[in-house]
Formats: C-alpha cells, structure tokens, sequence
C-alpha cells in the first residue's frame, strides 16, 4: 500500500463496512520503522467515526486505520 491507493474497509466496525476511501499518510503506530497503519480519506464521513474529537484522536477529514482492516483496489501491493 502506498499514500494515493483506492482502498475498501474489511475490519468489523459497522460504519465502515463496505466503505472505499484513499490512503493519505501511512506511518507505525507503535514503531515508526514498522509501518502498520494509514489515515485514510472517507468521503461523508468527514470529523465522523475514528476522525472525530475525543478519546485520542484527532478531529478531522482523516480517519486512523490498520493496515489490517484495509483492502487496496488501486495498487498491485
């Protein structure tokens, strides 16, 4: 997965399921030189979700995801 990729949301949180959105930022949640997670863009769900204010995260277009839960459409990673 690469920052730009069309991805779709696999995990288990209902707000999301089925959702396509687009890879902004990838980066290690735990270690920096391990990368494990991506905000990523959902269109409508802007400052919804994961993207907004409280309980750590950061208010926002932009929701934190695992690369676990995501499934890239656009790349061949």
């Amino acid at each position: 997965m690469k920052a730009g990729d069309l991805v779709k949301y696999i995990g288990s949180a209902a707000m999301y399921r089925d959702r396509v959105g687009v890879i902004t930022k990838l980066y290690g949640c735990i270690d920096e030189r391990i990368i494990d997670s991506a905000m990523v863009h959902f269109a409508g769900l802007e400052r919804k979700g994961r993207a907004a204010a409280g309980l750590g995260q950061t208010e926002g277009p932009l929701h934190p995801m695992g690369l676990i839960e995501l499934k890239t459409l656009t790349s061949e990673s």
